[in-house]
């Protein structure tokens, strides 16, 4: 049987800023109908005087109007090269695409020191021993406040409605954020949301983690929603139970959910779980904060005839590429039951070639060669 490959990953004070759309770069970015996806570049400054420019990308509705913002972050892959490398914005583009479609103007954005962000990150510096969960909470909430103030003058984006997501130690920098009740922003939801993970339920100074998370809820007063899986393998949901119960107390406003086992690792929910698995769970959560919850937007099937020569399983990964949202993203094969894809590029063209290296590296030297089948959700037009 046929083996493949595909790179997987486990998967912002109040400061003046500026935004600059890059919209004339977005060829190849995979644009679904009643959708617009777009690359965006966030000048912040702070009040030092010192400037950051923050990777980011906007999915939004392809009507008229203003939209609230949805504003995501992310976690991280545990180290410097990889989070730089690695990590672009594209990771969460399924997602951004689900707040988008229920009307919202999502913008993904990473953090200084990730991805093509400038600066250092909020875990440069530290240790295990001495993670210093407080100093890295307050600078990724500034990141966090900063891209958002930016991203509030583009004429897409609604003035006085936001919704912070993270995701891991993304969700943890949101509830870094909700101890300044930021203007404008009406919930806050935390997926996985942690940090120091060591796994097995372990993290880094459990003990100054929770008293940080205590001093964040006794001056939150946004609604935050939190959301694990039963078998999330870097916060567990005991662990996400202490956590919550460090924060949520006198009147920070949250509610924990536990949701459901998700694939091998339910750490990268927001990453890789479909829709139709936690979706139910924030729409119910927006609804009550008087935020956008319904559809505004139906994305097509696609629909694309498998290539000749899979094995079962083959066709089994090639079902499982069309229905997913991890654009940019590409499939390959020889012909002759070989086959590779990539999820999460950056830009089409990497994800043809990722897909083709992660074909190619399964194939017999006398077999074909593998050659890219599909650019997203397109028959591919290279020969």
């Amino acid at each position: 049987m046929r083996r493949y490959f595909i790179r997987s990953f486990l998967i912002i004070g109040l400061l003046g800023s500026s935004c600059l759309s890059l919209a004339e770069q977005t060829g190849g970015a995979s644009q679904l109908a009643g959708l617009i996806r777009e690359p965006l570049s966030l000048t912040i400054t702070f009040p030092n005087g010192q400037h950051a420019v923050l990777d980011a990308y906007v999915t939004r509705p392809d009507i008229p109007g203003v939209f609230p913002i949805a504003l995501i972050t992310h976690g991280t892959d545990g180290s410097e090269q990889s989070d730089r490398q690695h990590l672009t914005p594209n990771r969460f583009s399924a997602a951004a695409i689900t707040f988008a479609r229920h009307g919202y103007a999502a913008v993904v954005v990473m953090r200084q020191g990730y991805g093509q962000s400038t600066g250092r990150n909020d875990y440069q510096g530290n240790s295990c021993a001495q993670p210093q969960h407080a100093l890295a909470g307050e600078m990724a909430r500034n990141d966090i406040l900063a891209a958002l103030t930016a991203i509030r003058v583009q004429p897409w984006a609604a003035k006085h409605q936001a919704v912070l997501v993270g995701q891991s130690s993304g969700g943890f920098s949101v509830l870094a954020a909700s101890a300044l009740n930021p203007p404008g922003v009406q919930a806050i939801i935390s997926f996985s949301g942690g940090r120091g993970a060591m796994g097995e339920g372990q993290v880094c100074d459990k003990t100054s983690l929770l008293a940080t998370l205590k001093s964040y809820g006794q001056t939150a007063r946004i609604p935050t929603l939190w959301l694990y899986t039963a078998n999330d393998q870097s916060f567990s949901p005991q662990l996400g139970e202490e956590m919550f119960k460090a924060y949520h107390h006198a009147e920070a406003k949250g509610k924990l959910i536990t949701l459901p086992a998700y694939g091998n690792d339910g750490h990268d929910l927001l990453i890789s779980a479909p829709e139709g698995f936690w979706w139910r769970s924030v729409s119910s959560f927006l609804s009550q904060q008087h935020l956008p919850s319904h559809g505004v937007v139906s994305l097509a099937e696609a629909e694309l005839a498998a290539p000749a020569g899979l094995t079962s399983s083959g066709l089994q990964a090639f079902k499982h590429y069309l229905s997913d949202l991890g654009y940019e993203k590409a499939f390959a094969t020889n012909g002759e039951g070989v086959w590779g894809r990539a999820y999460w590029a950056r830009t089409q063209q990497d994800a043809n070639h990722e897909a083709l290296a992660n074909c190619e590296q399964y194939r017999e030297k006398e077999e074909a060669a593998c050659t890219i089948y599909a650019a997203g959700d397109q028959r591919s037009a290279a020969k």
